[in-house]
């Protein structure tokens, strides 16, 4: 007889130390409730076991057991499965917003119960994202963070980042255009929200769903480091969408381009530079969540 069973993804650096109590607590629990879990550090042994055994016994679940670099990883692979997240990255947006606390217990009850919930994700070039994409300025801050990276990174992590880039950054012009408008738009920074859940919890699209199938797309047309401070100031507030330089568009797809090459993140990690095209899936992402 198959029993039900999961594949974990443990994040080889952020799921490590005190946090790996925290895998054994959800590995223990779903143990009492019969279901077998199968715990990896290598994405490519999980993989396989899942290529192997997805047809004859599919898993109730995968687990991203990190932070939302995990979570985003895990939707790229397994576009098929269920996703579970046990947080135990430095922000875990993903599971704030779906309101999974940092608890093995927790997350190991949330998976016997089953519930599901169905969520856009985003497409750009052949990678998968779930919660937004920015070009520009804080997309060359986590650039420069990936390139000198080592170990568990906190928020102080940024600061020697943001300065450099403080220094550095050259704001060139972002060309936007949309598949709901001839008129291609100049813009100095551009945040590509699906989900409103962001860094430092700020908020750049309060308004944006999560199952409308479209995307929230936040302009800043000014460019300049006291331009970024005045944004910045503007976004805390909550007053941003009311400054005549900045612009919010909805559509499916985006493209944008710029003369020399811009940093681009998704969901907190570097994902390369322009040109770029963004497109929408429409509830793609399946996601275990509290009942």
């Amino acid at each position: 007889m198959n029993l039900p069973w999961v594949a974990i993804q443990r994040n080889p650096i952020s799921g490590t130390g005190t946090r790996a109590s925290l895998i054994i607590d959800l590995i223990r629990y779903l143990k009492q409730k019969g279901i077998r879990p199968r715990l990896f550090s290598n994405r490519e042994r999980m993989q396989e076991l899942l290529r192997v055994r997805s047809q004859e016994n599919p898993p109730v679940c995968v687990v991203a057991a990190g932070g939302d670099g995990t979570v985003q990883d895990l939707v790229n692979r397994y576009p098929d499965q269920r996703i579970a997240i046990l947080p135990l990255g430095t922000e875990n947006l993903m599971a704030r917003y779906l309101g999974i606390p940092r608890s093995g217990v927790f997350v190991g009850e949330m998976i016997s119960r089953g519930a599901t919930r169905e969520i856009d994700l985003c497409q750009m070039q052949q990678q998968r994202f779930i919660l937004m994409a920015s070009v520009g300025f804080d997309a060359a801050v986590v650039a420069d963070l990936t390139e000198f990276r080592k170990g568990n990174i906190s928020h102080l992590s940024y600061l020697k980042p943001l300065w450099r880039t403080i220094r550095s950054y050259p704001y060139e012009p972002l060309l936007i255009s949309t598949d709901q408008s001839s008129e291609e738009i100049t813009a100095y920074h551009a945040i590509i929200v699906n989900i409103p859940a962001y860094g430092l919890k700020l908020n750049f699209s309060p308004t944006a769903n999560d199952a409308d199938g479209l995307l929230d797309v936040i302009l800043f047309k000014k460019k300049g480091l006291w331009s970024t401070l005045k944004y910045l100031y503007q976004i805390v507030r909550g007053s941003h969408l009311n400054s005549p330089d900045v612009q919010r568009i909805q559509a499916n797809r985006i493209q944008i381009r710029s003369a020399r090459p811009v940093p681009v993140q998704t969901d907190g990690d570097a994902t390369g530079l322009t040109p770029l095209e963004i497109t929408v899936l429409p509830k793609a992402g399946r996601f275990i969540v509290p009942c």
